[in-house]
């Protein structure tokens, strides 16, 4: 394997793409799903209609006939059907993914029209002029189109509703002929006559006019709040999910929830550097295709990554047959080092697991340098290519001792200041030194001769489950 802050090579992320691409998604989704809720809404408001006006029909037989209601109940059955006819249109569209954004505009333009024409025909069958629009039952349907087109994200959709429920309805008061002063005939409606008129007058009319574009407006204005919501959680999902493709997933959320312009400045601490790696891989590797070879490798990295995470370390990076694990991110522990060492068995162990099962020939080994340091850890590259790394001095030790476990034909060497913190100098053994720091310092290597390894990185780790 090679060494030294080493980088492993990925794809170019285009953090911009992806987002856009999730956001988009979201929205198409977000946006069948509100028309699919929509076309239910006004399946059931047709059937509502329907079935209170078959009861009010049912239950008023003779007043019907005797105020002449009968045109007034067919334009309500019509409206009904017209009504039913789209919410099944939008619901068929949504269903069979033939939904389309511009749609939306004809749905609401189609409600717009059903709404009209229904108040028109009632009003021009009962011979009753434009101010009696507001009598009409079929008007209360305006409000409650805007309501539930509050359900989109699209603020311009509503807006768009609003202008053409409102270009509808003006226009049925106009096309019958609209008195400015009120009702003409105010005798023919008794003592409240006068009253009547001044209700049925223009300036009524302006409050309402205005209360329904209010209506409309403000339900646009959460529309837009809703989006902009929308927008903010999709691209910061996205954004996390486009961190998890390069980052460890221990490291990850971290980003997330700070700048990523501060990760880029880095920082500098204590930690331990663990290495691992297959001895002879190269030729072991000649002898499998390359199916067998991608099986073996996943398998390898599994069980790292389940010794890593049963002792809290971090996977920085898997280099070919070899893996960079780090302890004492995001902040250093004082077991910083035990937990290394314990790791290190585990991997031993589960290695060994591994021979006896596939029964390998020869079997499997890897050799585990450990070291402990100051280092550096954050993010490098531009937007174009952004990458966590390990870098230092510690990082380069620690890769020279895992190569030193090739000539002392032992698998698993530790430097002394990793027995020093870790507190376990009575469980192993110095077997060289060797000239390995960066300024030619020599540095001491251990070798475990405890016999059982993991009794003591357990005891050394066993308030890991509480703290992390």
């Amino acid at each position: 394997m090679g060494i030294f802050q080493l980088t492993a090579f990925r794809p170019e992320i285009r953090p911009s793409d992806p987002t856009s691409t999730s956001v988009d998604t979201v929205f198409w989704e977000s946006e069948h799903e509100a028309e699919y809720t929509i076309g239910w809404v006004r399946i059931t408001l047709g059937l509502a209609l329907f079935t209170s006006g078959f009861l009010v029909s049912s239950e008023t037989a003779e007043l019907v006939q005797e105020y002449n209601l009968n045109q007034l109940r067919v334009t309500a059955l019509i409206t009904v059907a017209a009504f039913l006819a789209l919410g099944i249109m939008s619901f068929l569209l949504v269903i069979s993914r033939q939904f389309r954004p511009w749609m939306a505009y004809a749905l609401v333009t189609g409600d717009a029209a059903i709404l009209g024409a229904s108040l028109y025909f009632a009003l021009a069958g009962m011979g009753m002029g434009g101010n009696w629009v507001v009598a009409i039952p079929t008007i209360w349907a305006a409000p409650l189109l805007l309501a539930v087109g509050a359900l989109r994200y699209r603020p311009l959709v509503q807006i768009w509703a609003t202008l053409a429920t409102m270009v509808a309805v003006v226009g049925v008061a106009a096309g019958l002929g609209f008195n400015l002063t009120g009702v003409v005939n105010e005798a023919s409606l008794g003592d409240l006559g006068e009253s009547i008129g001044r209700l049925l007058s223009l300036p009524p009319y302006v409050m309402r006019a205005v209360i329904l574009i209010l209506m409309g407006a403000i339900t646009a204005l959460a529309m837009a709040r809703s989006r902009r919501l929308l927008i903010r959680v999709a691209s910061e999902t996205a954004r996390r999910a486009n961190l998890a493709r390069f980052l460890p997933a221990e490291i990850a959320p971290l980003v997330g929830e700070n700048d990523v312009a501060t990760w880029r400045q880095g920082r500098r601490q204590e930690g331990a550097i663990l290495f691992v790696d297959i001895r002879g891989f190269t030729a072991y590797a000649e002898n499998l295709d390359p199916a067998r070879l991608s099986i073996f490798i996943s398998s390898f990295r599994r069980r790292v990554m389940r010794a890593t995470e049963a002792y809290g370390g971090v996977i920085d990076k898997f280099i070919g047959d070899g893996a960079l694990v780090v302890f004492g991110i995001p902040e250093p522990q004082r077991d910083d080092c035990a937990r290394a060492i314990a790791c290190g068995h585990r991997i031993l162990e589960l290695i060994e697991q591994w021979n006896s099962k596939r029964g390998f020939d020869p079997p499997i080994r890897v050799g585990i340098g450990i070291h402990s340091g100051e280092m550096y850890y954050g993010l490098v590259g531009d937007d174009e290519r952004l990458e966590f790394t390990v870098l230092g001095d510690t990082v380069n030790v620690a890769a020279k001792i895992e190569q030193a476990t090739k000539r002392f034909n032992i698998a698993l060497l530790v430097s002394e200041i990793v027995i020093m913190q870790a507190g376990q100098h009575h469980l192993w053994r110095e077997v060289g030194r060797e000239p390995l720091g960066g300024r030619g310092e020599h540095v001491a290597l251990y070798a475990f001769t405890g016999t059982e390894p993991m009794a003591q990185g357990a005891a050394n780790v066993s308030s890991l489950a509480g703290r992390r």
